[in-house]
């Protein structure tokens, strides 16, 4: 359930630290504010793709000397998974007077764009639409943005994903998605998966839900509908509720494939192919460090990400019955068995 508006608040004022509730890690990454600028960071969940890229943004920052505790002030604070929350913490900075914004994932940048004045940078990362969250236009160059925004464009290669369950299964004719329409970043990623699934003349069958707690019950009506595969988007309701995807593919023997590299450690995920969610913070990292040495993100485009990781779950296959094709596997960045 959503945080009342006082309940969030209280928890805000007191400083209360949870992986449950709105969380903070402490006002200033549980350290006195040190000289340097301060940097409110927001994700939408705590979970490992949106923890993942933090870390690598933190990594840029302290390799050009931006040490956390040392020269740099984090606020880190996650929305619970709740939407309006987003909208709470970005007013929060604000008020924080932070000197710049990191936004880790299209909801909060959404909020960001509402919150957020164009005297405080705002860099993003973790992020499919930053169009919808209205960052800008396609495709985000100079001139093309807000100018004090910047980051990277991550948008899931939901092409490659169904050319990996083809390659898997060439006569594969049905999918099953399941995703939060509610969500700016799950609804334009599904609509872009549709797209790519009528030129390859495969059909979408899918389930929506409002949260995580909706999805196996979403799966399973899935799998009673026969469908011969799973397929996964950039949807927090699913990187809380993957597991339950996963179960019943594994229960049904239905392939299951995700673009998150940290699912192919699930028993039923058979494999997952998607981009470095570290390198991506990384890159909007470096983004930062520009910024903060003088440089204005009016001057500087949008950058999308281009290399994927492709990782596959050979105990998965032989659970389901599946023979992964030999060029998969060697076209795989890591072959779990």
């Amino acid at each position: 359930m959503a945080l009342q508006r006082r309940e969030f608040l209280t928890l805000m004022g007191g400083g209360v630290v949870s992986t449950v509730a709105l969380s903070a890690c402490g006002k200033f990454g549980g350290t006195a504010k040190v000289d340097g600028p301060t940097i409110g960071m927001l994700q939408m969940v705590d979970a490992p793709p949106p923890n993942e890229t933090r870390k690598g943004f933190e990594a840029a920052l302290a390799e050009a000397g931006y040490v956390s505790g040392q020269s740099v002030n984090y606020i880190q604070k996650d929305a619970a998974g709740e939407l309006p929350n987003t909208n709470l913490v970005m007013k929060q900075f604000v008020g924080e007077k932070a000197d710049m914004i990191l936004a880790v994932g299209t909801p909060p940048l959404q909020a960001a764009m509402r919150e957020v004045p164009e005297t405080t940078p705002v860099i993003f990362c973790y992020c499919s639409n930053p169009w919808g969250a209205g960052a800008g236009t396609p495709p985000g160059g100079v001139g093309q943005h807000r100018p004090n925004v910047v980051g990277t464009i991550g948008t899931n290669p939901v092409g490659q994903e169904l050319d990996l369950a083809r390659q898997v299964n060439p006569q594969l004719k049905t999918v099953g998605l399941i995703f939060n329409p509610g969500e700016p970043n799950a609804s334009y990623e599904a609509k872009i998966l549709k797209e790519e699934a009528a030129k390859r003349n495969i059909t979408v069958e899918e389930q929506s839900v409002a949260n995580s707690g909706e999805v196996l019950q979403a799966a399973q009506v899935l799998a009673a509908k026969k469908v011969e595969a799973f397929v996964k988007i950039g949807d927090y309701a699913t990187i809380q509720g993957f597991g339950s995807i996963a179960r019943v593919g594994l229960e049904n023997k239905i392939p299951v494939y995700s673009v998150d590299a940290s699912d192919i450690d699930l028993p039923g995920c058979l494999a997952t192919i998607g981009w470095s969610y570290y390198d991506d913070g990384y890159a909007a990292g470096q983004l930062a460090v520009r910024v903060l040495k003088g440089e204005s993100p009016a001057t500087m485009p949008f950058e999308p990400l281009t290399k994927t990781d492709l990782l596959v779950n050979l105990a998965t296959a032989k659970a389901i019955g599946v023979t992964i094709p030999e060029a998969v596997i060697k076209d795989a960045k890591e072959v779990r068995s």
